[in-house]
């Protein structure tokens, strides 16, 4: 073969192989920033796996009161005198603060 077609050749080859380097390059930058991309995607969903299962605790929790507040009597009239104050007609209820009177 002849000096210029040999040189010709070897132009040839280092552009493909500089190419061929670019789109390595290119392609592994592009598989890193999808690789972080689902990082991120798995912890927010983990984080929300949290969350939901934390609201369906409180969803359980706040059914079952609602279903002893229904069902039994006893506990709903404790739950009213407790929370709103509320007392029978012939009851009369004494109510004491907690603070300190400044004073004495």
């Amino acid at each position: 073969m002849s000096k210029p077609s040999q040189r010709k050749e070897r132009v040839i080859l280092f552009m493909m192989m500089g190419v061929l380097l670019a789109l390595i390059v290119f392609f592994s930058s592009l598989l890193v920033q999808t690789y972080r991309e689902y990082k991120n995607f798995r912890a927010r969903e983990f984080r929300i796996e949290a969350k939901l299962t934390q609201a369906r605790k409180e969803f359980d929790q706040k059914e079952m009161y609602l279903a002893r507040l229904l069902e039994d009597p006893e506990f709903l009239e404790r739950v009213v005198r407790e929370r709103l104050g509320y007392a029978r007609p012939d009851e009369l209820l004494f109510r004491f603060s907690d603070e300190p009177e400044s004073g004495y």
